[in-house]
């Protein structure tokens, strides 16, 4: 399976690259995963569509205000061209896990576009808004 360049990943993450290097560990027992998936699965779902729909407004919609300023129009436009090319038109997500670090928390699914799969790691924050996402 082809991966997507780093370079791709920095691009639409270098003013959040903190937020990625941040060590994942689970700590599920203070995270109410139900709670959790009420927000996660719709807004990673609006998201994925809005990136292999080439739809900037609906890609960003559940952002926070920094994801909103980091992904501008060219990041966008660059990132959903290189997805489409490398792995197609999304199909379906699955959860697969969650943790919490440093207000945090951090939702993981393995993502099935028509070329194949690969796992998306989505960061929400106290508000429940996306922080980040980077493609694994």
């Amino acid at each position: 399976m082809r991966r997507i360049p780093h370079l791709l990943m920095i691009l639409v993450m270098v003013p959040l690259l903190m937020i990625g290097f941040i060590a994942c560990k689970s700590s599920s027992s203070s995270i109410n995963e139900s709670a959790v998936r009420d927000y996660a699965d719709p807004a990673t779902e609006t998201i994925l569509h809005g990136l292999s729909e080439n739809n900037l407004e609906k890609y960003i919609q559940h952002g926070n205000a920094q994801f909103k300023a980091a992904v501008t129009q060219q990041i966008f436009d660059t990132t959903a061209t290189q997805i489409s090319s490398e792995l197609g038109t999304y199909q379906s997500k699955e959860f697969l896990r969650t943790a919490e670090q440093e207000g945090y928390v951090i939702v993981h699914y393995k993502v099935k576009f028509t070329k194949g799969s690969v796992g998306v790691r989505m960061v929400f924050d106290k508000d429940h808004l996306v922080a980040g996402q980077w493609f694994e």
